[in-house]
């Protein structure tokens, strides 16, 4: 270091750096507020304090627990032990934010789940408890490294600003493209929420006949990653167009594996290698390489959307409601793949109708 240099300080929270402790507070009561709104639904019904007993925190393990659950109680409460160790961090004590924001987050998992006991629809249960406070106590470790996916958000903004339009124009499509990150914990395309039922032959049994494919699975998977590129070309700057595509297929298909790798039981992880899903994904790919294609990303993106609204109008019981609860991590991914063309689409045309009035 040289003379006369000070030395670098390299904060946990830049919430602290640039002075907006009032932001934070105002996120981790406001992600309190969301996880009690959750626990709580429907919020009606409630016994008197006689039915409520301790008997749960000390009773069997479920016989059968989901991956579904494990994810959802976990990933529920990993932010908000993450918000709890920033706001208490102290530069002289690292270790103290953490068990605190663990400490802090078991607490409010076990005052939630003893109120479940007074609602008829809620089921009070010590294994929610144990995974609550185990994301929490991992959103705790993780906001140890702030700085480091601080820097990694900025080199992650620099390649956005690289590749993509600028804000304006850009911003709200790159919003939805993670929110279709989302969405793959249906482990459906999205074309066939509410009506495609799971496909897990994998890639090593290929079927002995012409009828054993899953013709609807293909032109459902085919749909959602046609779309999905052309969608993402309408948001790149010139000269990205190939390079990009590859890359979003290549994102696209590990973030599937990934979602079925955390839902899923590993001896049937290997159906999302199933021989329609690849083959979508080929064909998918070609026709988005094609130089007309290329040359008319916004309408090719906007045919492609209609078509999957307009077939889960046709095919779908409740295209814009499927079945499934919003309070776990499935139920809430089908509502949002059921909306996710909608936006898209509406996307596209506003973005139309701005470019015609200029």
């Amino acid at each position: 270091m040289r003379a006369g240099s000070r030395p670098e300080i390299v904060s946990f929270s830049p919430l602290m750096d640039t002075r907006k402790p009032r932001l934070l507070s105002l996120a981790l009561v406001a992600y309190c507020a969301m996880i009690a709104g959750a626990s709580l639904y429907p919020f009606g019904g409630w016994l008197r304090e006689a039915g409520w007993s301790a008997d749960f925190l000390f009773a069997a393990m479920p016989r059968y627990i989901t991956r579904n659950d494990v994810s959802t109680n976990v990933l529920a409460y990993l932010p908000l032990g993450y918000l709890f160790a920033l706001h208490l961090f102290r530069p002289a004590r690292r270790a103290t934010p953490i068990l605190l924001a663990w400490l802090i987050g078991s607490a409010i998992s076990l005052g939630l789940e003893s109120l479940q006991l007074l609602l008829p629809g809620r089921i009070a249960s010590n294994l929610d408890i144990f995974l609550n406070s185990l994301g929490a106590l991992t959103g705790g470790l993780l906001a140890l490294h702030h700085a480091r996916w601080l820097r990694a958000w900025r080199g992650l903004h620099r390649w956005r600003l690289a590749w993509f339009r600028p804000h304006g124009e850009a911003t709200l499509g790159l919003w939805l493209l993670l929110l279709w990150g989302l969405t793959q914990f249906t482990l459906l395309p999205q074309p066939g929420v509410g009506w495609l039922d799971l496909h897990l032959r994998p890639l090593d049994m290929p079927p002995a006949h012409l009828q054993q494919l899953n013709l609807p699975w293909f032109f459902a998977m085919f749909l959602e990653i046609a779309a999905l590129g052309a969608f993402a070309a309408c948001l790149l700057r010139p000269g990205r167009y190939a390079s990009a595509v590859f890359l979003l297929f290549l994102s696209a298909f590990a973030l599937k594996l990934l979602v079925a790798a955390l839902l899923l039981k590993l001896s049937v992880l290997g159906g999302i290698l199933s021989l329609e899903t690849m083959a979508a994904f080929i064909l998918a790919l070609w026709l988005l390489l094609l130089p007309s294609v290329s040359r008319h990303r916004w309408a090719a993106a906007a045919t492609l959307l209609t078509i999957i609204v307009l077939g889960r109008l046709a095919f779908v019981p409740s295209p814009l409601w499927p079945s499934g609860s919003l309070l776990n991590l499935i139920g809430l991914a089908r509502h949002l793949a059921a909306l996710w063309p909608w936006l898209a689409l509406a996307w596209l045309i506003q973005r139309q109708i701005r470019a015609t009035r200029v």
